[in-house]
């Protein structure tokens, strides 16, 4: 009787051990940042893609006095020339294997202008407001370098304040 007692322990005991997992912290910048001005709302989609990069969409769409959308002024989810592939992404913020810096920066294309290339490069800054709350500062920059002559400006809004309004994105 006192074996078994002692098999039935044993058995119980090693059935209730621990097990840890690593925790897997949510990225606080993914999902659907929005800037509205006036009917026109700028809408930034940020993702992190399966090697772990944060890569983004923007777009304009004119917006009626609900907030519902009445029309797309420009996408730079779209098809690459008439190549029938859309751009994998216009917005690239790197490589978040490390976690997530405080600001954000990196190139991004304007593929929404009227240009004989078809695109502008340029550069970004996105610095949330801390403690990390839903808003954050958006500014982009043309890149220092050699330019076509009578280089359109960015259709991209500069300068704004975009406010998180989902944790999930919609590329349509």
């Amino acid at each position: 009787m006192k074996k078994i007692f002692l098999v039935l322990f044993a058995i119980m005991a090693t059935s209730f051990t621990n097990g840890v997992t690593a925790q897997t912290l949510p990225n606080p910048y993914t999902g659907t940042w929005e800037h509205q001005n006036g009917n026109q709302k700028f809408i930034l989609s940020i993702w992190v893609d399966s090697n772990n990069i944060m890569l983004g969409h923007y777009k304009m769409i004119t917006v009626d006095n609900k907030g519902q959308q009445t029309g797309i002024i420009y996408n730079s989810k779209k098809e690459v020339h008439n190549s029938g592939i859309d751009w994998p992404h216009a917005v690239y913020f790197g490589d978040m294997s490390n976690g997530y810096p405080q600001t954000l920066g990196g190139p991004i294309t304007d593929n929404t202008v009227n240009n004989q290339r078809g695109f502008i490069k340029g550069l970004f800054v996105f610095t949330p407001n801390y403690p990390l709350g839903s808003t954050a500062q958006w500014e982009v920059k043309k890149a220092q370098g050699v330019r076509e002559p009578n280089e359109p400006d960015f259709n991209i809004p500069n300068n704004i304040l975009l406010t998180k309004v989902s944790n999930s994105i919609n590329l349509d």
